[in-house]
């Protein structure tokens, strides 16, 4: 950059560079990210140079690979795939390349599968992203037979070394529990010489970074450079270069794995929209039989679930049938938050002998203390309004009333005179039981 350009456009000093860049004349200055020079889309490349530290710093911890075994996988055969993908099926292979599919086990740890984690299709383990490419049902286990198949007519057409073939079989198809059985290139020679020493470094670096990872368009720079002494000792060499074929191998071992995670999507969601529509029903009505057989409690302010029978509720079609799982889902929800707030208003007895407990201790713990001034004149104040509450509020004591002479006269009292006319007291008849016979 020149002085006059420098002076223009008055950059920031750690955004020159002082090392020596061929700029030409016309230009005035260029944008150079390390050794690369940008010609076009400046926006997108440094947005992407901004963003790569993060971005290394996810892959290493996803995937937990060093930063030295993050330096010898060949990302740009990545990079190819993925842009050659649309933007949909990219999406999925970013998922795909990262864990992230809605498997059953994931959707199960967010809350959005109620039954379990069990793979939908083997009825065995948990489905997580790796049991997807091994899963022992025979209908999946055909097809990926079909995709493998497909994959290395593709790598044929590639002019894929054989020594390659010969080990990626060997490692990959374990992976995806394909038996290895006899195949013509297992009886090929091995290699020697350079090639020999070559390959068994390829073998270690991807034992490094993963075989799986290889499955995911992670393969190492050594597979090119293995490739590239192969060819170029080949008398009738292919046209086509090793980056080509590290480029065009990687897609197609991303879209191998694709084609299995779609090939599950079509086992368990249905390939056409009645049968996506026929399996959601049954799903719904698998649902409704358990509400009924394991009635949830619920609030009294919401309708039973058995005032419409189950025979007709089975009847209903798919929405009405989703939307009235949907509301005994929330109902539940409601009434089991009402049911704990209404504890949390209301605590239960031990808490409260448990919280006396712990005051006594603490007021036996201060009685303990030494006594401060503070304390002690406040004790004497205590001490004095309690005096003078007993005063004050004593009860008086009863004074005895002297007692004066009688000087009414007292009245003779007469004998009284009893006639002989009275009539005798009537004697009691006796009980009936008391008669003689």
């Amino acid at each position: 950059m020149d002085r006059n350009t420098r002076a223009a456009y008055d950059l920031p000093t750690n955004w020159q560079s002082q090392t020596f860049m061929p700029v030409l004349r016309a230009e005035g200055c260029a944008v150079y990210i390390g050794n690369r020079k940008l010609t076009s889309h400046v926006y997108t490349s440094a947005l992407e140079k901004w963003n790569d530290q993060d971005a290394r710093d996810y892959i290493e911890k996803r995937h937990g690979i060093s930063a030295m075994t993050f330096e010898r996988i060949y990302w740009p055969s990545l990079r190819f795939a993925l842009k050659k993908m649309s933007p949909h099926r990219r999406a999925t292979a970013v998922k795909t390349i990262h864990r992230h599919l809605p498997t059953q086990e994931k959707l199960y740890k967010q809350g959005r599968v109620a039954m379990s984690s069990r793979c939908p299709r083997c009825l065995e383990c948990g489905e997580t992203n790796a049991h997807i490419y091994c899963c022992l049902n025979q209908d999946a286990l055909k097809q990926r037979k079909e995709h493998w198949v497909e994959l290395w007519k593709q790598l044929h057409k590639g002019r894929t070394a054989t020594v390659i073939e010969q080990t990626w079989r060997f490692h990959l198809q374990p992976l995806l529990a394909i038996p290895l059985g006899n195949s013509i290139i297992d009886g090929l020679p091995i290699a020697h010489g350079a090639v020999a020493d070559l390959l068994q470094q390829a073998i270690h670096e991807q034992t490094t970074i993963g075989w799986d990872k290889l499955l995911l368009g992670m393969g190492t720079i050594l597979w090119k450079s293995l490739q590239d002494l192969i060819d170029s000792s080949n008398p009738k060499a292919p046209q086509r270069s090793a980056i080509d074929w590290m480029n065009s191998s990687t897609h197609q071992l991303l879209k191998s794995s694709i084609r299995c995670w779609k090939h599950r999507n079509q086992m368990v969601h249905g390939s056409t929209r009645a049968e996506q529509r026929q399996i959601k029903l049954q799903k719904v009505r698998k649902q409704i039989t358990e509400i009924y057989e394991n009635p949830p409690k619920l609030a009294n302010n919401y309708r039973s679930i058995f005032e419409i029978p189950l025979a007709h509720r089975l009847k209903m079609p798919l929405q009405a049938a989703e939307h009235w799982v949907s509301m005994i889902s929330h109902q539940i929800k409601v009434t089991q938050h009402n049911l704990k707030m209404l504890l949390c208003q209301h605590k239960p007895m031990p808490t409260h002998f448990h919280t006396m407990r712990r005051e006594a201790r603490q007021q036996a713990k201060d009685r303990l203390l030494p006594t401060t001034p503070r304390k002690a004149h406040r004790r004497e104040v205590q001490a004095a309004n309690k005096a003078m509450r007993l005063k004050l509020y004593a009860p008086k004591p009863k004074q005895d009333k002297p007692t004066r002479p009688n000087s009414k006269r007292t009245r003779t009292s007469l004998p009284i005179s009893v006639s002989s006319t009275a009539t005798p007291k009537s004697t009691p008849h006796p009980h009936p039981c008391q008669h003689p016979p």
